[in-house]
């Protein structure tokens, strides 16, 4: 998960796509079209930092609750998300994720946990 989340500050459109699961419904779209968009990202966006708050795994499945602080034109669009990552070809791949604005968390964000999260779904 860090390391995609700096992959979206800098840009780096192909690794994003390169980290996507194989079911990923966005792989629908032309390669070189979501590297672009993916890419592009950075430069109407600000990522400011990135907590993670919950990781598991098994051999072939795992989760990442984080809490990402993003900033488009000085409005806050932070939010948390339990991501799901598959395991394929022997490398983690984003399957998919859940995710709420900051301001529909619990404050302080600090005592977030994956049951309260999931609450609040």
């Amino acid at each position: 998960m860090r390391s995609r989340y700096a992959a979206f500050a800098l840009g780096r459109g192909e690794y994003l796509v390169r980290t996507l699961a194989s079911t990923h419904p966005d792989l629908r779209l032309p390669h070189d079209e979501l590297v672009r968009q993916l890419g592009k990202l950075r430069e109407r966006r600000r990522f400011m930092g990135l907590r993670i708050v919950h990781a598991g795994a098994t051999e072939t499945d795992g989760e990442v609750l984080f809490l990402a602080s993003v900033f488009e034109r000085g409005q806050d669009l932070s939010f948390a998300e339990l991501s799901r990552f598959v395991r394929e070809d022997g490398a983690w791949r984003y399957a998919d994720g859940r995710l709420l604005p900051v301001a529909k968390l619990p404050q302080p964000t600090a005592a977030l946990t994956r049951d309260a999260f999931l609450a609040l779904l």
